[in-house]
């Protein structure tokens, strides 16, 4: 059985992921890559490279063997001494030390590196046998770029080179790796050519340039595979296709793919789907197939009139993509298997990107056909993202941007943080500004290289000139026949475009702008000036289209422009209404490093900063914290924070400093938090050690807690470290009013309490510490906790520490045993199974991963401090635990988890349960 030889162009866009140990099982099966010159191509003047390659995928490791052949002109003004190519498999060949925890749930199946590479075992240029020194590239493993001497190559000559590689596929999610015996491998999966500029010079940080492919593929007979939209059914012995005018060969191959088919005009649509083992959680299926089937029809019958007409069959194949959404295959559209599993709220943002990638491919011949390698990239991405764009504002116009739902629920600080660090699965879907197109280094057509996405290109250009201008412009370059920096230059109407376009396609700058100076509403006859200075700092020239806008209290806002380079405007306007604030970028067009400083005055805002939730068999606790701040400003505020417990009703108040090395954007290293604190006693609350006391009235004091931590992913930290140091001082000057009750009969420790305790003064103090390690690999974590604790004077019950509890010995009751002074260490083995779930829960709630726990506590409590210390005397409970990680809406990751534990020092105990819940990690 052979491929068809089809020729069908396709876009060029890549997805995020990373590496680890390739398991293929199930399968082998044979790729063939070889680099085979045809007659043209041996004559001079040759313009593409022409590539035969010949491989095999086996089942082991490494899972590609075989021979790329490439022949090459010289289309420099300069001899030739070397040719320099790229082993795009070896970027993945060493750790990266800034995966997070977050990234790593995303990148790895078992979240734990694993290392792919291409190795060269023999290299030939026109038959002689010649070597390859690798060269250094900032933020790449070594070996991933290579240096091969070869013989002089006049201008205008050709040659050929021969490699003989393997190829090991880490075993990882995303555009370059192999799960669930899918090998997913957009491009450079052999080797490559670097592009050659007309000087002679190779071009390190620039996409692949387009070649024709002659490809032989060995297959086993249980495989599927498509090759860049050429689809091989399982049971093809051996297949070939010729694949001409492609940047990259993008290679699926699986056991089995299952196959879902509509039409849009004259259009047949495939689906080729991965079958998912654990779906649906008491809900059936909610009908994604013909969702994403429905949305294609969409796309094609839809597009705006730009768009060129799509091919007789277009092919959309899913793939393990866990942090990008879509990726180009060149022939076909690959999409992740999660594609529109979201609420229904928020496919739009999945639905504009699904677009994005249909039309690249569409507008991919084109392109490809006039675009520098330097520029295809980022020129494809935009203009499919505007046309996207366009198809969104026709079929859906009422559609909220991501900034409109931050508008919408902006009271909640962790929809506020999902614009300054969004901590979420298919980032580009929802927030489309970025500085780097590829932050991770991971695509292969932008992993050499930090520049922005074409969208965030075209935006400031549709800003500089215009919506209208830039809608006829696109209209036009679209269409042309030059590239599009080209047509933009000459049709754009104004002479800085070039050098715009060239500061806007470099690397992004660290930039801030800031509101300095005021003048607010000075009279000018019968209207009022306001005028403003407005700073840029950045850490290059980078002009870029401004919008400074004035807020009236009439509600008449005025909008000025500010266009030009440098790093002051002044900008004034009159109004016939005072102005009360001046906001640089009000629309939040800019990517602002410090959006803090951009209004003036400043623009308070309250939020609800985080919610807690515990329960226990023998207890229950709720809190909430609202905060008052500048906004986008987390160095400092004013909080409160509100709580339930069946000890007491309350709140704290006071401000808080965070300060130190970010953990990320939005949270630092060091905290402190100095507040006062009152609350009301819950009278019915006891200490099983002395049941006849009862303690009722409020406490009033003022208290501190200054926190330290590292924690990036509060869901499953990895390696966390945390410290609390605490103290709280209750005084009847600051409004503590408790008393002491005795019941009936009293018993011996409440007849012991003098009357003059019961309006006492009383302090406690101590600290809490907890760090987690990994255990062999990421989804093994060993965590512990220690706490601390002692108080000073007559204490209430609700005030003392509990040996048992949410908080401390796990198995225990909150209220067996109670005192002034408390040592407890707490520890856990965390284990996540191996399970990639998809079980959905009405769109609301999806489980994605589990993790089963093995807890031990021990430790102690004392009115004497000492005698905490006693080791011999300490309780000990024992449990285990259920965590799951879900998403919520499909949209963000969070956790909750399930204890049920146990007391095994006292036998009169044995056998009590206790049942804990949480709604994060318990440490």
């Amino acid at each position: 059985m052979r491929f068809p030889d089809l020729v069908l162009p396709l876009p060029t866009r890549s997805v995020h992921a990373r590496r680890r140990t390739v398991r293929h099982a199930a399968a082998a099966a044979g790729v063939a890559l070889a680099l085979w010159t045809t007659a043209a191509a041996a004559e001079p003047g040759l313009v593409r490279p022409q590539y035969r390659i010949e491989a095999t995928i086996t089942s082991g490791k490494p899972q590609i063997e075989g021979t790329a052949e490439v022949a090459f002109t010289n289309g420099s003004t300069r001899v030739l001494h070397d040719a320099v190519v790229f082993l795009f498999a070896n970027r993945f060949s060493a750790p990266d030390p800034e995966i997070n925890d977050f990234q790593r749930q995303y990148l790895y199946p078992d979240k734990e590196f694993d290392p792919g590479g291409m190795q060269l075992s023999e290299v030939r240029d026109d038959g002689a046998l010649t070597g390859a020194t690798p060269l250094p590239l900032d933020e790449l493993p070594s070996g991933t770029i290579v240096r091969v001497p070869i013989a002089d190559l006049a201008p205008g000559a050709t040659r050929h080179l021969t490699f003989r590689f393997t190829t090991s596929v880490p075993y990882r999610f995303g555009s370059f790796g192999e799960f669930d015996h899918q090998l997913t491998l957009v491009g450079g999966w052999y080797p490559y050519l670097a592009p050659l500029d007309a000087n002679g010079e190779w071009t390190l940080d620039a996409s692949p340039p387009v070649a024709d492919f002659d490809v032989t593929l060995s297959a086993v007979p249980e495989l599927e595979m498509v090759l860049n939209g050429r689809h091989a059914p399982a049971g093809s012995p051996l297949a070939h296709a010729a694949v001409p005018a492609v940047h990259y060969l993008s290679l699926i191959a699986a056991p089995r793919l299952l196959r879902a088919e509509t039409t849009a005009g004259d259009t047949h649509i495939v689906l080729l789907q991965r079958p998912q083992r654990w779906t649906t959680l008491i809900i059936p299926d909610s009908g994604t197939t013909e969702i994403v089937l429905e949305t294609l029809r969409d796309v094609l019958t839809h597009r705006p009139a730009a768009v060129p007409p799509p091919p007789p069959e277009l092919l959309v194949v899913e793939a393990p993509l866990r942090l990008d959404l879509t990726a180009a295959g060149e022939g076909d559209v690959i999409v992740s298997d999660r594609v529109l599993k979201v609420a229904a709220v928020l496919r739009p943002f999945h639905e504009l990107q699904l677009a994005e990638a249909v039309y690249a491919e569409l507008l991919r011949p084109s392109l490809s056909a006039r675009e520098p390698p330097t520029d295809y990239y980022w020129v494809s991405e935009g203009l499919s993202f505007m046309l996207a764009d366009r198809f969104m504002n026709a079929i859906n116009p009422q559609r909220r941007s991501v900034y409109d739902w931050i508008e919408l629920f902006n009271v909640f600080s962790v929809v506020d943080r999902f614009e300054t660090t969004p901590k979420i699965p298919f980032v580009g879907a929802f927030f489309p500004r970025t500085k780097d197109a590829d932050p991770l280094h991971a695509q292969i057509m932008t992993f050499n290289e930090n520049a922005p996405p074409g969208r965030v290109v075209l935006a400031k250009l549709r800003e500089e000139i215009g919506p209208v201008a830039f809608d006829t412009l696109l209209d036009t370059c679209v269409q042309a026949s030059v590239p599009f920096r080209q047509c933009a230059i000459e049709n754009a109407g104004e002479p800085d475009i070039g050098a715009r376009l060239a500061e806007w396609t470099g690397p992004y700058p660290a930039i801030d702008y800031r509101v300095e100076e005021t003048e607010f509403n000075r009279r000018d006859d019968d209207q009022f000036r306001t005028t403003a200075t407005v700073r840029r700092v950045s850490s290059r020239p980078f002009a870029e289209p401004v919008t400074v806008r004035f807020h009236t209290l009439a509600g008449a806002d005025v909008d000025l422009h500010w266009k030009s380079g440098g790093d002051v405007a002044i900008v004034s306007t009159t109004t016939p209404s005072r102005v009360y604030q001046v906001v640089v970028d009000p629309e939040r067009k800019l990517i602002d490093d410090d959006r803090s400083n951009n209004a003036w005055p400043p623009r308070l805002q309250v939020v609800f900063d985080s919610a807690d939730v515990e329960v226990s068999s023998t207890e229950f606790g709720i809190s909430a914290l609202a905060v008052g701040r500048i906004r986008y400003d987390y160095h400092q505020d004013l909080a409160v924070a509100g709580f339930y417990t069946n000890r007491a009703v309350g709140l704290t108040a006071g401000g808080r400093l965070h300060w130190g090395k970010p953990v990320d954007p939005t949270r630092y290293r060091n905290n402190l938090y100095m507040f006062y604190t009152f609350a009301g006693l819950t009278p019915s609350f006891t200490n099983d050690a002395d049941p006849g006391v009862r303690t009722s009235g409020q406490l009033g004091g003022v208290g501190f807690r200054y926190d330290y931590t590292n924690v990036f992913w509060t869901d499953d930290p990895s390696n966390q470290r945390r410290v609390r140091f605490y103290g709280d001082y209750f005084d009847p000057d600051l409004g503590s009013d408790y008393r002491l009750r005795c019941t009936n009969p009293p018993t011996a420790g409440c007849a012991s309490t003098a009357p003059d305790r019961q309006t006492p003064r009383y302090g406690d103090w101590g600290y809490t510490a907890s760090a987690t390690v990994p255990v062999w690999s990421p989804r093994t974590i060993a965590a512990a906790q220690i706490f601390n604790g002692f108080s000073t004077g007559f204490v209430p019950n609700q005030g003392l520490y509990s040996l048992g509890g949410s908080l401390s010995i796990r198995g225990i009751g909150a209220e067996v045993e109670l005192a002034r002074n408390i040592f407890v260490l707490r520890t856990e083995l965390r284990q996540e199974l191996p399970f990639d779930l998809d079980l959905n829960l009405l769109d609301l709630l999806v489980l994605r991963r589990t993790q089963i726990k093995f807890l031990l506590d021990t430790g102690g409590v004392s009115n004497s401090a000492g005698r905490i210390y006693d080791v011999g005397r300490y309780a000990c409970g024992i449990g285990i635990g259920f965590t799951a990680i879900y998403d919520f809406l499909g949209f963000t990751s969070s956790a909750a988890y399930l204890e049920i534990a146990t007391r095994v020092d006292d036998p009169s105990q044995a056998g009590d349960i206790q049942v804990l819940f949480g709604s994060t990690q318990a440490f």
